[in-house]
């Protein structure tokens, strides 16, 4: 964690939130840094201001090789994510994505409740969100408006910031040297593997 925020620096942008988990630290979707080692799969989770505007982003890395169960789960989260970015439209009512999360965790094999146990994300910019999506949120859809949805499910998360331009979702935070994989013809960050 403390890398990861010299790094931020070294970019100069702002550490608004870093938090990194080894394996024994997987269970909770925003896990608070220990000196527990790694272990053979890792998350970090990363909030940063620049220019004024944050930027949000979770990368895995393992370390071998990927168990069956693992790389289903990439895929079914990503899936997730995919199903929200594809009903971003501008003019639309924020509080009309909930339910299009609320359905897409079922309906891509993971517990219906999943959207309770970890915000869903919404709009970002001036802050990390602004504001998270929940029932009743009066705000609209806007073209050229940023957005970082984080659907999470027990061992597995997807989060990254994305522009929704006039030809659709643009991803923002996807690091030409970061692995990616192809989800819907959208570039989005793969696990990084050691």
């Amino acid at each position: 964690a403390a890398e990861l925020t010299a790094g931020l620096v070294r970019a100069g942008a702002e550490p608004v939130v870093v938090l990194c988990g080894g394996a024994d630290r997987l269970p909770h979707r925003h896990p608070l840094p220990t000196a527990g080692p790694l272990g053979r799969r890792a998350m970090a989770v990363v909030c940063a201001r620049r220019g004024g505007l944050i930027a949000n982003a979770t990368r895995w890395v393992r370390f071998g090789p990927a168990e069956p169960a693992e790389t289903d789960a990439e895929a079914r989260i990503a899936e997730v994510e995919a199903d929200v970015l594809d009903a971003l439209r501008p003019g639309l009512p924020l509080a009309d994505l909930l339910p299009v999360l609320r359905h897409a965790y079922p309906r891509h094999g993971f517990d219906a409740e999943e959207w309770t146990r970890h915000h869903q994300g919404g709009p970002a910019g001036y802050a990390g969100r602004d504001p998270r999506l929940a029932p009743g949120v009066p705000d609209l859809v806007h073209e050229h408006q940023a957005f970082t949805w984080n659907p999470s499910a027990p061992g597995t998360k997807i989060e990254d910031t994305v522009l929704l331009g006039p030809g659709g979702v643009v991803p923002l935070s996807v690091d030409p040297r970061w692995p990616v994989v192809r989800v819907r013809g959208r570039d989005r960050p793969a696990v990084l593997e050691r």
